[in-house]
Order: C-alpha cells, then structure tokens, then sequence
C-alpha cells in the first residue's frame, strides 16, 4: 500500500469501500478501484479526492509525491505576509530598495562623516 492510499484511508476514516469512496470522489467503481490496486492515482485524482474530503489539494500533492515539501512550503508562503519572518521581510525590503533607488552618497561612508556633512 503506498502512501497515497493510506492517505485515503486516514480522510475517509478507513471504513469506507472502494464502492463508497468511488462514488465520494465521483469515479466510476471500476476506474476507482484499477487506480488504488495498481496505485496509478494521478496528480487531478489527488486534487479530486482531498476537494471530496475537505482536504488541501496540496497536502494531496506532496503524498501523491507530485510536489515536494519544499514547493508546498513556498506555495503556502505566498498567501500571507503574517507568515513570513522578519528576516525574510527585511531581505525583500532591501532586495526591493537597492533594486529601485540610487544609493545616497552619504549613505556609503563612515557615519561620522556623513553626520558632518548633514549636520
């Protein structure tokens, strides 16, 4: 058994049939059951079945092996600015000034004599 169809057991609660999870994730008996015996589930099944039981699309991807944890982490990472470190913020923040701006001449020697020439 691989670790996408115990993934399935693990949502559906391992108590429901191929005849049951066939018709929850709407695929023909036949169909369902060729994929789970010969694990031939394809990235649009994994999409299907984690839509049919509430679950991420993407926690489905990483199971099926079709993204890798790293890209689901870089996925998840572009919802929210909450989520991101004040480190990571930062470095985009100077990433995005030194992309834009010329650089004051000040701002490129010792404090003490840009200090001079601004006081």
């Amino acid at each position: 058994m691989s670790a996408f169809t115990k993934w399935i057991e693990e949502i559906s609660g391992g108590n429901m049939s191929n005849r049951e999870l066939a018709k929850k994730v709407g695929m023909t008996v036949a169909t369902f059951h060729r994929k789970w015996t010969e694990d031939a589930f394809v990235s649009d099944d994994a999409i299907t079945i984690a839509r049919a039981f509430g679950r991420s699309p993407i926690e489905a991807l990483v199971i099926l092996g079709s993204l890798t944890e790293e890209e689901a982490n870089k996925a998840a990472r572009g919802y929210s600015l909450s989520e991101y470190t004040t480190l990571e913020l930062s470095q985009e923040l100077l990433r995005r000034i030194q992309a834009s701006a010329e650089v004051p001449d000040y701002l490129n020697k010792p404090v003490d004599e840009a200090a001079k020439k601004i006081l």
